[in-house]
């Protein structure tokens, strides 16, 4: 009795199979369809392609016996060679995949090294977004459990988010020597670290790291290779936490950097830790006064040195660009001139601005620009507005400029 209710249930099997070639459906369709319909652990993919493909072919003898079939060939039966040429030309996300299906394809998927252009990772209490390379991954947390999708699948799962999501981390974290060439973490507030999921230590060039908390960021930038970190973006320290940035610039991936971006205030004192690096940029603490002039005498000391970019924020109005112009004038892109006339401001002016809106050409010839306007194209109505309004100290200082501003200056009562 049993043996005949295996039989019928093997030919209901078979007439599903029938069924889907029947109707032309292709063949990962119609698995797709029978496994909703009859279960997913009702025929493996192997068996349901043979005898999709024999129905295919008009061979119905739905009691064909296979046991005189030679073995089918598997992946495993394929030349070591040809299968390290396959997976040599598998992306890292798609070679991840591969090592997850056995020990022996493991192997030959990590005689590579496995070699990312992006890493990218946003992480809060409810959602995590995670890119490799071109692909994305997120995670979302939902009232019973959460959603996973992928760039090949949605998967709805009673499993907790936090649990969820540290075991998707921890499939990228264990592949063996990782490496990447761009690393970019946000931890939002109210995320916990993710520090427990890091390898001991994985190979990146740059790295972009930003949290709430400090605490979770020093573990992770520990955890990238000193000297292979060429470039580190901090953008989480409090700007006026000194400590933190004590602690930072006594890390080893910072004194074996070549170029940081760092998103807190120095002071001039702490110019001298970036003697190191090619390139830094950093903000000029705005609560005190700044020597610019050292700073211009510091810097070109640098034996590295390539570029930087110093910001100073200007939130109580007291800073006047002469400032910088005046202790810069001097600075010439190959050397310094002595003299305060190596180039009035104006000029310096003009070339200052050209190249903070990106333009580097050198040679540009101002000769077929329009004559600049000076202060005495402007209408006469509009100079005496001005003056009117002027203190008679500023008035005295406006008259000593030329003839016909003195004439306006005193054409109004000094006291």
């Amino acid at each position: 009795m049993e043996e005949s209710s295996a039989v019928t249930n093997d030919h209901h099997l078979k007439n599903c199979i029938l069924n889907e070639v029947l109707k032309k459906i292709p063949i990962f369709d119609s698995y797709r369809n029978f496994c909703e319909a009859v279960g997913q652990d009702a025929m493996d993919y192997p068996d349901f392609e043979f005898w999709y493909y024999r129905f295919y072919h008009g061979q119905m003898n739905f009691d064909y016996d296979r046991n005189m079939d030679p073995v089918p060939k598997t992946i495993m039966d394929m030349p070591i060679r040809l299968m390290q040429k396959i997976t040599e030309h598998l992306d890292p996300v798609e070679r991840t995949y591969l090592r997850s299906m056995n020990e022996s394809l493991k192997e030959v998927a990590d005689s590579y090294p496995i070699i990312f252009e992006n890493i990218l990772i946003r992480a809060s209490d409810d959602y995590m977004r995670l890119e490799l390379n071109d692909k994305m991954f997120r995670c979302s947390k939902e009232t019973n459990g959460c959603i996973l999708i992928t760039p090949f699948k949605e998967v709805k799962s009673q499993e907790n988010f936090m649990e969820k999501r540290l075991k998707t981390l921890t499939s990228l974290f264990k592949l063996p020597n990782i490496q990447v060439n761009h690393f970019s973490l946000t931890l939002f507030n109210g995320s916990p670290t993710i520090t427990e999921v890091l390898p001991g230590s994985f190979h990146a060039k740059s790295a972009e790291l930003y949290a709430f908390d400090m605490d979770h960021i020093f573990p992770i930038l520990s955890a990238m290779s000193p000297g292979v970190l060429e470039s580190i973006h901090l953008k989480s320290i409090p700007m006026d936490d000194s400590d933190q940035m004590l602690r930072f610039f006594e890390t080893e991936q910072f004194k074996q950097a070549k170029h940081v971006d760092l998103k807190w205030y120095y002071k001039v004192d702490d110019l001298m830790r970036f003697s190191h690096l090619k390139s830094f940029k950093c903000e000029v603490d705005f609560f005190e006064a700044v020597d610019f002039q050292r700073i211009r005498d510091i810097i070109p000391t640098f034996k590295q040195f390539e570029s930087c970019e110093l910001k100073r924020a200007n939130n109580r109005r007291d800073f006047d660009i002469r400032t910088i112009a005046l202790a810069l004038v001097p600075m010439i892109p190959f050397g310094f001139l002595e003299g305060q006339d190596a180039m009035k401001y104006p000029d310096f002016e003009f070339w200052y601005y050209r190249f903070y809106h990106g333009e580097m050409d050198l040679d540009y010839d101002r000769s077929l620009d329009p004559e600049a306007k000076t202060i005495m194209d402007m209408p006469i109505r509009l100079m005496h507005k001005i003056v009117e309004n002027l203190d008679p100290v500023e008035r005295a200082y406006l008259r000593s400029m030329n003839k016909a501003i003195k004439e306006v200056a005193d054409f109004f009562t000094t006291f």
